[in-house]
């Protein structure tokens, strides 16, 4: 039994250890933290060690949720009796339709023999609550800044601040880490820019940019990016108080919004927070960051 290749979660760890050691594991399980921070992969390694067939069931490339027909087909697999275990994944479990998740329902109130589901998802409460309390949950916690930073220097061969930036906006999140590394310079830069942009008023600029993407979804990602990278610039300039150097925010960013007092901060650090939920809810792209950086 090994998990030596996830990083942190070592309670979450412990307790499947614990399980694989007695040798009595519950019919399912949900595997509940935030993206990116391993729960897959440890679903994977449990079923490995338990010596059962993986049968893997996620959404389908061009679909925004996991088919009830996917559903059908994993219930129709398991009535037919196996000789060897079996351990069915559902990875992104909450992107199942409410139909396909009642379809689910009876399999995980009388499972087959042999046979162990798992349940993945980083946002638990869209399941419906009797999928859920039909489950054993396994917490997992989005990882230490210090271990992402160790992590990207040594084995992403990032150097020093460009480590602790990209430690800081994968916010806990190894596979948003390694996904954000070759492209940790072109953020900092971008975040300077935007500061330097709010210090000077000059905003023109930032909205036209998004004016110019066509594609609306990504113009939705590329706001969210720019307010989430203001949104780590304030954070930091809270934590320069206690002595933390930044490693995404600029000196002169650092500098003029330290004259303000700690509830101010707050506040327009919630203001970036709410204005990127906006743009969630579908609100316009270009007149919600307009607003959002004219609170700054």
């Amino acid at each position: 039994m090994s998990f030596d290749a996830l990083l942190g979660n070592a309670t979450a760890l412990s307790r499947l250890r614990g399980i694989l050691e007695r040798k009595r594991p519950a019919h399912a399980y949900l595997f509940s933290g935030p993206e990116g921070v391993g729960k897959k992969l440890a679903a994977l390694e449990f079923a490995k060690s338990l010596g059962a067939r993986v049968i893997l069931v996620q959404r389908p490339e061009d679909r925004h949720e996991i088919l009830i027909a996917q559903i059908h087909e994993v219930i129709r697999e398991l009535t037919y009796t196996s000789s060897e275990a079996r351990a069915v994944i559902f990875d992104d479990a909450h992107r199942m339709s409410e139909e396909a998740m009642n379809a689910l329902l009876k399999t995980l109130e009388e499972p087959p023999e042999r046979t162990l589901l798992m349940l993945v998802t980083s946002v638990a409460d869209r399941l419906l609550g009797t999928i859920r309390s039909r489950c054993q949950v396994v917490h997992f916690a989005p990882l230490p800044d210090e271990e992402l930073v160790k992590y990207a220097r040594e084995r992403l061969m990032l150097g020093g601040d460009e480590a602790s930036a990209a430690a800081l906006l994968a916010e806990g999140s190894i596979g948003s880490l390694i996904t954000l590394a070759p492209e940790i310079g072109e953020l900092r830069t971008m975040a300077k820019d935007l500061q330097a942009r709010v210090l000077s008023g000059e905003l023109n600029a930032v909205i036209e940019s998004l004016g110019k993407i066509r594609d609306t979804e990504q113009a939705r990602l590329a706001a969210k990016r720019k307010l989430r990278l203001l949104a780590h610039s304030l954070r930091e300039v809270l934590r320069a108080r206690s002595g933390l150097q930044p490693c995404l925010a600029s000196p002169e960013f650092v500098e003029k919004l330290s004259k303000l007092d700690e509830d101010d901060l707050l506040d327009r650090l919630e203001t970036l927070i709410d204005h990127e939920r906006m743009i969630d809810l579908n609100a316009n792209v270009g007149l919600t960051v307009e607003d959002a950086l004219l609170r700054l």
